[in-house]
């Protein structure tokens, strides 16, 4: 366990999360173990001007609501409270507030913002230069979530939006801090991003921080997280014991066993066919297949339609008995998403 992660309390220490020397943070972990609390208190603490953006509108529509707020466990620490004012049709601003006549007066300037990753592309035109911070919740969509499309291409755009010509004004860049529970490893921003890969080794090896300078990023697994291990004795958990569930939950899993990966050599193997970039092998002597990038043998490419037609239905027959093995996590990913 690597302990400055975590505060004496065994929840998550978003300070030093946060001051990892680099715009792009990805921190990845069970439920309840303070990822969301620790850096919404972190800006009120600080005073840091913020985002809170979520997947899709409708999340965005509920946190605005007061009995949604996700500062409503925060605040207990507090003795002031926090409204929303709706801003567009598509976001609403958080304000410190006052009971004034038994009602809560918004004060002052606004904290911070709510909003949606699917709809952002509207507020393009708003100057949203005072953000300083901005904080992605849950951005590995659950397993029933609809996926969105282009969701990596989206996200780009809202952190440009946002952050602007900063660093031409010589301005630190935004800060980005992206969470999410461990739904999936091949979650849209990790494959766009090439790192699905990287973070396999990192949950393999058990590895809780990666910081990549030259390309901005860092990505945090709280893998051995306190809070988790203290939640497998409560009810929920016991229930689900073993379960794919309780390994997201507590244990950070992200079914690794599932997605194994191999480097086998492609001379015992006959080409079959390759399509958009991914070839499959056939053993010489034995029923199991080979996905990779890599082209060898003469192999035919043949386009995406023919493989809808003719050939998709039996490489996830295959693929799901176990069949097939994959040169990296992101092939196995691209295979069965074509």
């Amino acid at each position: 366990m690597d302990k400055r992660l975590y505060l004496p309390n065994g929840y998550l220490n978003i300070d030093f999360v946060l001051h990892l020397p680099v715009p792009f943070i990805f921190c990845v972990g069970g439920r309840g173990t303070g990822k969301t609390y620790g850096a919404l208190k972190y800006v009120l603490d600080n005073n840091v001007r913020f985002g809170y953006m979520r997947r899709t509108q409708a999340q965005a529509d509920v946190i605005s609501k007061p009995e949604f707020s996700p500062f409503k466990a925060v605040l207990r620490e507090y003795d002031f409270d926090i409204v929303t004012m709706p801003v567009t049709k598509y976001n609403a601003a958080y304000y410190r507030a006052e009971m004034v006549d038994d009602k809560l007066i918004a004060q002052g300037m606004p904290i911070g913002y709510t909003l949606a990753l699917s709809t952002i592309s509207n507020l393009r035109s708003f100057d949203m230069s005072d953000i300083e911070l901005l904080i992605y919740d849950e951005f590995i969509p659950e397993k029933h979530e609809r996926p969105l499309k282009h969701e990596a291409d989206a996200l780009w755009n809202a952190y440009e939006t946002i952050n602007r010509n900063r660093e031409l004004s010589n301005t630190a860049p935004l800060k980005m801090l992206c969470l999410a529970n461990a739904n999936d490893l091949t979650n849209p921003i990790f494959v766009a991003m090439n790192i699905v890969d990287k973070v396999y080794n990192m949950a393999v090896k058990g590895q809780a921080i990666t910081v990549n300078e030259a390309r901005g990023y860092a990505v945090v697994l709280l893998a051995d997280s306190p809070i988790s291990n203290r939640k497998r004795d409560t009810a929920l958990y016991k229930l689900t014991s073993g379960s794919d569930y309780a390994s997201m939950a507590v244990d950070n899993d992200y079914n690794i066993a599932a997605m194994d990966k191999a480097n086998i050599n492609l001379t015992e193997y006959a080409p079959l066919f390759c399509v958009n970039g991914i070839c499959l092998y056939k053993h010489k002597s034995n029923n199991a297949w080979y996905a990779s990038t890599h082209k060898s043998g003469g192999i035919v490419i043949i386009d995406h339609n023919l493989y809808k037609q003719r050939y998709r239905r039996g490489v996830q027959a295959m693929a799901a008995r176990g069949l097939i093995q994959y040169e990296s996590i992101a092939v196995r990913e691209s295979l069965l998403e074509l």
